[in-house]
């Protein structure tokens, strides 16, 4: 998922109090996948509720977000609109991949390959989607529905300095213009690496498109195509070009040059996907997000009641906000 940028980047890191005040655009669809992928149960199943629902989703977004409310973060959640047409090909090959991973998952030998296999079927559907928005706005946390890319709108509203920063594990906030990410916003700062059976510690990073540019010596037209070479969502790359070779090639020729010299294995013209990445479709945003207070009685319903979660950890949560000192208001 996203352009892989990983060795041209120079990430810092950081607390997450260093973020307190701000407001953080985050990726709703990155981190809820990212949800669905990693609270899992040994066997490689999601969490779950006592109707069958799943719930890894929910654990993650009441969690995480109780993590940024008492350190005064101000989380907005920016979930996707319509894709681009430049997508679809994409999707209709993680739909294949994650089909071919059910059927490995099935004829796994063992519980550790078949939790393996079960993680890569993660599908994001209405309801993930339904009950994510539910439990946010019983939280009293602010959510936005893009036109679009919902990482597109999370980096518009970032370059117009109405978030400070955006909340994902991609770098595509980058060449949507956004001038910060912040990776690995997480709980535990505890990561599990996947088929290694090792669990290594990470910390919260941030990532400046200046830093990138002025490090690199190049400007966002350039990291573009730069990504294009390389492969993103929308087209595969050119074969036979990564980072290294990609990165002397738009330092020596002209875009336009490139984009008219090689193939990028694109269903749909380069130069369109170029202009796309350079004006997204997204709203114009004005205000910032306002945090609301906490529907307590029906969260503690929502959550409980219809999802099976313990109400004494719910509620034990829910005090760390509601201190004075930590008591969130309009921002």
């Amino acid at each position: 998922m996203g352009v892989k940028l990983q060795g041209l980047a120079s990430p810092r890191k950081i607390n997450v109090n260093d973020l307190s005040g701000r407001v953080i655009a985050i990726d709703a669809f990155n981190w809820i996948y990212q949800f669905l992928t990693t609270i899992r149960l040994a066997d490689g199943s999601p969490l779950s509720d006592k109707n069958g629902k799943v719930t890894s989703h929910l654990n993650g977004i009441f969690y995480r977000s109780m993590n940024l409310l008492s350190a005064n973060v101000v989380p907005w959640f920016i979930f996707d609109g319509s894709y681009p047409k430049f997508k679809q090909n994409t999707n209709l090959e993680r739909q294949k991949a994650k089909e071919h991973a059910a059927k490995l998952a099935e004829e796994a030998e063992t519980e550790e390959e078949r939790a393996m296999y079960l993680k890569r079927t993660v599908k994001v559907d209405d309801y993930i989607i339904s009950s994510s928005k539910e439990l946010l706005s019983l939280l009293g946390i602010p959510i936005y529905q893009a036109p679009a890319e919902g990482e597109a709108q999370a980096a518009g509203l970032n370059k117009d300095n109405i978030a400070y920063a955006v909340a994902s594990q991609d770098y595509d906030t980058i060449l949507f213009g956004g001038e910060r990410i912040v990776r690995n916003l997480s709980i535990t700062n505890k990561k599990k690496l996947a088929g290694k059976g090792v669990t290594v510690t990470v910390s919260p990073e941030m990532i400046e498109s200046r830093n990138i540019f002025s490090s690199l010596n190049i400007n966002r037209e350039q990291l573009i195509t730069l990504a294009l070479l390389i492969g993103t969502d929308y087209n595969s790359g050119v074969k036979g070009i990564g980072p290294k070779k990609g990165l002397a090639l738009v330092k020596k020729d002209p875009v336009e040059k490139i984009l008219k010299s090689y193939d990028f294995d694109a269903e749909y013209p380069i130069s369109e996907i170029f202009e796309y990445f350079m004006n997204p479709v997204v709203d114009k945003v004005s205000e910032k997000p306002v945090i609301k207070s906490v529907s307590k009685d029906k969260l503690i319903g929502f959550m409980c009641d219809d999802h099976s979660f313990g109400s004494d950890r719910i509620l034990s949560y829910l005090e760390k906000i509601n201190k004075p000192d930590n008591l969130l208001t309009d921002y």
